[in-house]
């Protein structure tokens, strides 16, 4: 008798181990499929949004002044990441090119532009460089803006150096230069556009000088 309700109970037990061994398997199943959901969601939503916004990069050196321009016409004209990698100077955990990775954005912008996408694309930012350079040219060579740069930087004890920054308009030929430099607005010492110039390309001349003494940042 105790023989046969130790067998039970070794049966019994057995099966109940088998049933707890079965809830778990299922259980660390169940996870496991919602995880490959997740990261499979996650990889495609990755996917997606580096098809519409694809990055390129290129090796860095010393900086250029058109690459402003080129962050600008990627990002806002051809609607990909122009990115510059670090160097052994500037940053030497950053100076690898993801040569796979720029494969498939050259596909991409190929589909997308043109075979000659990059061609395009630095003819673009030759255009803005020198459209911007010739605007901002006229407006620091024009005699009522130097005297008004005059007036207005007197009031400083130290040197004043302007900055000026292009800004597009409505009209094909015009532009809008915000000439800056450091200064005193609201008491607290800033960054300051002290005026603006509007800038004819055609005729290569100043239409307008407007004094505007607000944070530069205002007009970005």
């Amino acid at each position: 008798m105790k023989k046969r309700i130790t067998i039970i109970l070794v049966i019994s037990l057995t099966f109940l181990i088998g049933i707890w061994i079965g809830k778990t398997k299922f259980k660390n199943s169940s996870i496991s499929e919602n995880e490959k959901e997740i990261d499979t969601a996650q990889v495609n939503e990755e996917r997606e949004y580096e098809n519409n916004h694809p990055t390129y990069s290129v090796q860095g050196g010393f900086p250029k002044v058109d690459d402003h321009y080129r962050f600008l016409v990627a990002s806002k004209w051809y609607n990909f990441r122009f990115e510059v990698n670090g160097t052994t100077c500037t940053d030497p955990s950053n100076n690898d090119i993801d040569y796979k990775h720029n494969n498939i954005t050259d596909s991409i912008l190929k589909k997308r532009i043109g075979k000659n996408w990059k061609e395009k694309f630095e003819k673009t930012v030759d255009s803005l460089y020198i459209i911007d350079t010739t605007s901002v040219n006229i407006a620091k060579n024009d005699i009522s803006v130097k005297n008004r740069i005059k007036v207005k930087s007197k009031k400083y004890k130290y040197e004043v150096y302007p900055n000026y920054k292009c800004y597009a308009t409505p009209e094909k030929f015009l532009k809008i230069i915000s000439i800056e430099w450091r200064g005193k607005i609201y008491n607290d010492s800033s960054n300051v556009s002290f005026m603006r110039v509007t800038v004819d390309i055609k005729a290569n001349k100043v239409r307008k000088i407007e004094d505007a003494e607000m944070e530069w940042n205002q007009y970005r």
